[in-house]
């Protein structure tokens, strides 16, 4: 793949993306980025959560895995290690979380980046870029700016992505392993890419349909390569089997938990899973305007690929005449592809979240980006000939200087499309108060868990008081702060409950504003157990109230 899309000539002008250095000082970079983002209020949601619990279990001995998600070993790998610094384990694994995050938009930029800049240096315009300075040359690569910034912009704003990354999921971390594995194989670095690919593997099980076939291709290809791969393989499926096995649970577990837990407004629940997948879930992740662009750019290389192969006779050649077209389309189709995969596992009985989906939202951008940058050398060359026709009298060609400003006009008119037609792009954006908001609050829900169990006497003295519940999101977190297996906090009641006592101890969460119908449980179920006999003592907080009645075991 290196062969067509880079040659060597092309790679000693191009040191800046060569080199596995740069993935060091990235990652360094964005470690740094996350631990400063630790000064805003933070911490994890309820996956996390759960991930944090068994590295920690795993570290003392035991391992409860009921409750909680779906088990991963990516995340409890890290968290297992950061339990070994006590109280600063959900914090660790923020920064690592967040870094992941970083890194993912870092590296759709980059491979975007590198696509448009081979179109100008190495493709059918290069001979006139060759011609210029160096300060025409910085003005001649307009298309790349607007390509990069186009991914950077869309890949670090897609709905929902960055608050849950902010909240540790560990998507972002599959995301960067992902896209550095992308590359590394892009630059025939085949062995580097399959133990890179190791780690989404260890995430997500959807890449297993990617990582084992590319893992039998690189043993046909490569001999010495077969027990590295053979034994990674092993590796993989001891972490994601032995841990199940080890703490309680079965091999099929891993399926059957994630498709009876899922949330109430899963796609899962409507009456045509797949289609509202797409269509409400994952099709907005991106901007229309970027997935059209790919779409329409997959269309056009499919056709300069089949009219070469009727010239050149085959199609190693055909695929070779257009060697950056044809990376972006393989980009985009994957992307819609994994879309795709998304929607039918949610047609299957799966969760859906969107958040599954965010890898391919990355590549659908680096293809849509490229289609941009590509338009605008089209228009370049439209501009140059229109240039050449007026002055043709006076016998000036648009070279050097004159076709680099060509080119920075011709990019000005596509940004202007791009911003403006059909319309303002920026509203299906989230905004950053939106986020803020949200991250707050869920960290002041922690912040006031942790002060209570403190306040009560520490978690051993909450414990003593019988049975727990909190709200179905909070579980995992107040089960953290009690250093105890997940299944010993109980979520919400599923129906409403009367008539009997309730259990000793709740941790009911409300909005910053406390407004009763958002408190869970609600006003009424507590009033229903207090007339059922339970004679709570209560603690109020914002946005946290405790109830506490320790003198029987009601629901144990």
């Amino acid at each position: 793949m290196t062969a067509v899309i880079e040659p060597r000539s092309a790679r000693g002008r191009l040191s800046l993306f060569s080199g596995g250095r740069f993935y060091v000082w990235l990652t360094l970079l964005a470690l740094a980025l996350a631990a400063i983002s630790l000064l805003y209020p933070s911490t994890p949601s309820y996956d996390p959560w759960s991930w944090l619990i068994w590295g920690r279990e795993i570290l003392h001995g035991h391992l409860t895995i009921a409750g909680g998600s779906s088990w991963k070993p990516l995340p409890v790998i890290f968290t297992t290690v950061f339990a070994l610094f006590g109280s600063a384990q959900p914090n660790l694994w923020l920064i690592v979380a967040r870094a992941g995050a970083v890194v993912s938009v870092l590296m759709s930029v980059r491979l975007t980046v590198r696509i448009t800049w081979y179109l100008i240096s190495n493709g059918r315009d290069r001979g006139w870029f060759r011609e210029l300075a160096v300060g025409a040359r910085g003005v001649a690569i307009a298309p790349v700016v607007l390509a990069g910034v186009i991914t950077l912009v869309g890949t670090a704003l897609m709905p929902k992505y960055p608050g849950n990354m902010m909240l540790g999921y560990s998507e972002g971390v599959m995301g960067a392993a992902f896209l550095i594995a992308t590359e590394r194989a892009w630059d025939g670095h085949h062995r580097q890419a399959f133990v890179l690919g190791l780690i989404p593997a260890l995430d997500r099980p959807e890449v297993w349909i990617i990582w084992g076939p590319y893992g039998l291709w690189l043993m046909w290809k490569d001999r010495g390569a077969r027990l590295l791969v053979i034994g990674l393989a092993v590796l993989m499926l001891a972490l994601w089997i032995g841990p199940q096995k080890l703490g309680g649970g079965t091999a099929t577990g891993l399926v059957t938990h994630a498709q009876k837990n899922h949330a109430s407004n899963s796609a899962v629940n409507s009456s045509f899973p797949f289609w509202h997948e797409l269509r409400v879930d994952v099709w907005p992740l991106t901007l229309a305007r970027v997935e059209i662009a790919s779409l329409l750019l997959i269309a056009w290389t499919a056709f300069l690929t089949v009219r070469a192969r009727r010239t050149v006779g085959n199609w190693s050649s055909a695929l070779k005449a257009n060697p950056a077209a044809v990376a972006a389309t393989l980009a985009g189709a994957f992307g819609f592809l994994w879309w795709i995969l998304i929607a039918l596992e949610t047609q299957a009985g799966f969760a859906g979240n969107p958040r599954y989906a965010v890898i391919g939202g990355e590549f659908v951008y680096v293809s849509g980006a490229a289609a941009y940058g590509w338009a605008c050398l089209g228009l370049t060359r439209v501009g140059a000939s229109v240039w050449g026709r007026l002055h043709r009298s006076s016998g000036s060609h648009p070279r050097g200087g004159s076709r680099a400003w060509i080119a920075t006009v011709s990019t000005a008119v596509i940004a202007g499309l791009f911003v403006f037609v059909p319309n303002w792009f920026a509203h299906r954006l989230p905004t950053v108060n939106s986020i803020r908001y949200s991250l707050r609050y869920q960290a002041r829900l922690r912040e006031e868990v942790a002060s209570l169990v403190q306040r009560e006497g520490g978690p051993q003295k909450v414990l003593s008081c019988g049975s727990i519940m909190a709200n179905n999101l909070q579980v995992t977190m107040v089960a953290w702060y009690l250093d105890h297996p997940i299944p010993w906090v109980q979520a919400l009641p599923r129906k409403f409950e009367t008539g009997e006592r309730g259990p000793n101890v709740v941790f009911q969460n409300g909005t910053s504003s406390n407004a009763p119908d958002k408190q869970q449980p609600t006003l009424a179920q507590m009033q229903a157990w207090e007339q059922g006999g339970s004679k709570y003592t209560v603690v109020k907080t914002d946005p946290v109230t405790l109830y506490m009645d320790c003198s029987s075991y009601s629901k144990t």
